[in-house]
């Protein structure tokens, strides 16, 4: 299970990397368009759709990584005031919620995917599931994450959480 766990580390480390590139690219494209619509009112066509395409991307890069280091928002107050031994209950009903929901969007990302195949965008003429293709990924990813954490294993960072 170790190895899976580090398996699973490389892959996020992957994924961050990728959505650090996602959100420099996105800066560069608005900003360029941006810029071209100010100063010579003039846009790229494709401009707004690859930046919806890699906003999407990021979006659910970060929906995933933020389930591999804990890091969604949760409210605390009420579970503070149980016992050691109940918070770690609850805490696996969390992970369960959250491996469940992982179920959910691969399951249905993956119909979406299929039902958008036939279909193009329309500038950069790319197919439609592109755009769609970041959800069952997600959702994958969200399965991993969460069987990794029901196994005991947690992010570097959560040493000094729960």
């Amino acid at each position: 299970m170790k190895s899976f766990s580090n398996l699973l580390n490389k892959i996020s480390t992957f994924f961050e990397y990728l959505a650090s590139i996602f959100l420099g690219l996105m800066i560069i494209i608005v900003s360029f368009q941006v810029f071209t619509r100010f100063f010579f009112s003039f846009t790229l066509r494709w401009s707004e759709e690859i930046t919806m395409l890699l906003m999407v991307w990021f979006g659910f890069i970060g929906i995933a990584l933020g389930v591999k280091n804990d890091i969604h928002l949760s409210i605390e107050a009420i579970v503070n005031l149980f016992s050691k031994n109940t918070k770690k209950i609850i805490y696996k009903i969390d992970e369960l919620i959250t491996l469940i929901f992982g179920i959910f969007t691969a399951f249905y990302g993956f119909r979406l995917v299929v039902e958008a195949k036939g279909s193009t965008l329309p500038a950069t003429q790319w197919p439609s599931s592109m755009l769609y293709l970041m959800v069952p990924l997600s959702g994958l990813l969200i399965i991993l994450f969460s069987i990794n954490r029901l196994a005991g294993f947690k992010a570097v960072n959560e040493e000094n959480q729960r």
